[in-house]
């Protein structure tokens, strides 16, 4: 029978007292309690839109008691007799309207003799509708009004004050009292006009709920023939009575469940840790190059399996390390012997066919043999400084020192290479540019500017009119240092061999430039990439930590 593992028997642990009583509870909560909710949600609604009928009521009887207490002041009815008179231009109803946002008096054609807040409006008839109320009555309307503000809802109401002169005022419904109403029944309250909507509220009656996506809906004044709605969005699921309890129930045993989880978690996941952590440890151990010490587990199971599997690993590793090294060497020295013995036939074979023209010449007596002998002579100490030249540049290669790392500031180390190519940027040929954000940098700066010199040499060395950029900045890995310029740009066969020791397409190269500067970099623990610009021309991206 298999054994179930540490680990396995941690996520059974956890799973099982975390979850298992929480969803249990919160599954019945869910089945038992759904249709209740909606119940409420509906019972929540109706009760908002009575609250709404009740304030709604409040509204227009302290709107009727404010035009009431209007008309019974001495101010009005002095203008009532100067309007009686063919006086309206001189009428003012402007003050004491506290509560009302517009009044305007009336003729038996509904057209206005004076306004308070609309004087525009003086002359014009107001569409109230079939018939006015008696003299004494109050007509209650919703109504769409216009000022200088734009158009408002309102809640309107008509008092004649006889046959021939009437009373038309009221208050709108602003964002003020939309709030309010927000605030009353516990919904969205807000005012659509009608020339902005398509058919959303077409057919829907006032204080009755309708089911919408998300809630309910109702409109609470206005319509089609008033000209704007307005409307009160129910969110469902805002109040749930039904659920305190049960929610408390569940919050309590989630709580509990999740305590004992930890306190579980805790225990078994810190035996873990520490076996984790020593098989940790004992990788870093070999990764740095220890291969001598054993690694040991703490208890018996598949940790101690693992720390023998890494004993065994760490013994065949010294093994094979030791080979790869001898193997290595071996092949280092090949190729170095192999490019080196290249490079030294090269100024050898001049050297032998000078050495035999001027042997010969010696025997034959011929005449311009003084002619033939400088010219020998020359070639032969040509070809030997080019050898000793080769050896001088292979000896630095192999005696090249680590780097010495220091902090360098990047501000600093970018003003040094503008002072070290002064002439060539006053010419046009360098162009120098710094975005990074690194204040100080972790390098050998003397190391780093053989980099830049190197390649920068190359780039003027494709061909005289050649125009290079350093360019600084950052990188998520670092910071990056790019050489490009508007050469010919590399061939496959340099971008492929171009880190290759004595690899070189210049008559005169010793092919351990690019080579110098890899050995550079890698030092530094970056890296070193060359391409070819989409535009024309050859780049260098180098990457340093």
């Amino acid at each position: 029978m298999k054994v179930m593992t540490f680990t396995g028997k941690i996520r059974v642990y956890l799973v099982t007292v975390a979850l298992l009583p929480p969803l249990i509870v919160l599954l019945a909560v869910y089945f038992l309690s759904e249709r209740q909710l909606e119940f409420s949600d509906r019972q929540l609604a109706f009760d908002s839109l009575e609250k709404y009928r009740r304030f709604e009521h409040s509204f227009r009887l302290g709107l009727r008691d404010q035009v009431l207490e209007i008309i019974s002041t001495h101010r009005f009815q002095e203008a009532l007799i100067l309007i009686r008179k063919g006086r309206a231009a001189q009428v003012s109803v402007g003050s004491g309207l506290s509560g009302l946002d517009f009044l305007e008096i009336l003729d038996a054609d509904s057209r206005v003799l004076t306004s308070s807040h609309r004087p525009g409006l003086i002359g014009e008839i107001i569409r109230i509708g079939p018939g006015l109320p008696a003299p004494g009555e109050m007509l209650r309307l919703e109504t769409l009004e216009y000022d200088v503000a734009g158009r408002h809802a309102a809640f309107t109401c008509i008092v004649p004050m006889d046959t021939s002169l009437s009373v038309y005022c009221g208050s709108y419904i602003d964002h003020d009292l939309t709030s309010l109403l927000s605030i009353l029944t516990s919904a969205t309250v807000d005012v659509q006009f009608e020339d902005d909507l398509s058919d959303t509220y077409t057919g829907m009656d006032k204080n009755q709920l309708y089911e919408v996506s998300g809630g309910y809906r109702a409109l609470l004044a206005g319509g089609s023939a008033d000209g704007f709605y307005l409307v009160a969005d129910f969110v469902a699921g805002q109040s749930q009575p039904l659920f305190s309890s049960l929610l408390l129930i569940t919050s309590v045993v989630g709580v509990s469940s999740v305590l004992i989880a930890l306190a579980l978690g805790f225990f078994i996941t810190g035996r873990a840790k520490r076996e984790i952590d020593n098989l940790r440890n004992a990788s870093a151990r070999i990764a740095d190059g220890d291969f001598n010490t054993p690694v040991m587990a703490y208890e018996e199971g598949e940790f101690s399996e693992l720390a023998d599997s890494l004993t065994d690993t760490m013994i065949k590793l010294r093994a094979l390390r030791k080979m790869l090294a001898t193997s290595e060497k071996i092949a280092a020295w090949q190729t170095v012997g192999r490019k080196i013995a290249h490079e030294i036939k090269n100024p050898l074979t001049p050297i032998a066919i000078s050495a035999a023209d001027l042997h010969r010449s010696f025997l034959e007596n011929r005449p311009e043999f003084q002619a033939i002998l400088t010219e020998t002579t020359t070639t032969i100490q040509t070809e030997v400084r080019r050898l000793t030249a080769l050896l001088d540049q292979f000896v630095s290669f192999a005696r090249m020192a680590p780097p010495r790392m220091s902090a360098v500031n990047t501000e600093k180390f970018f003003n040094d290479l503008q002072a070290l190519y002064r002439h060539e940027i006053e010419k046009g040929r360098l162009k120098l540019s710094h975005s990074s954000t690194v204040r100080s940098l972790q390098i050998d700066p003397e190391q780093i500017k053989q980099v830049l010199v190197n390649l920068v040499k190359n780039s003027f060395e494709t061909a005289p009119e050649t125009i290079v950029s350093i360019a600084i900045g950052d990188d998520p890995a670092g910071i990056r240092l790019v050489v490009e310029d508007n050469g010919p740009g590399f061939t496959e066969e340099q971008l492929k061999q171009s880190f290759e020791p004595y690899f070189s397409t210049k008559k005169t190269g010793s092919g351990l430039g690019l080579v110098i500067c890899q050995r550079i970099v890698f030092d530094h623990g970056g890296t070193i990439t060359l391409y070819n610009r989409p535009e024309g021309g050859a780049g260098v991206r180098i990457i340093i930590p």
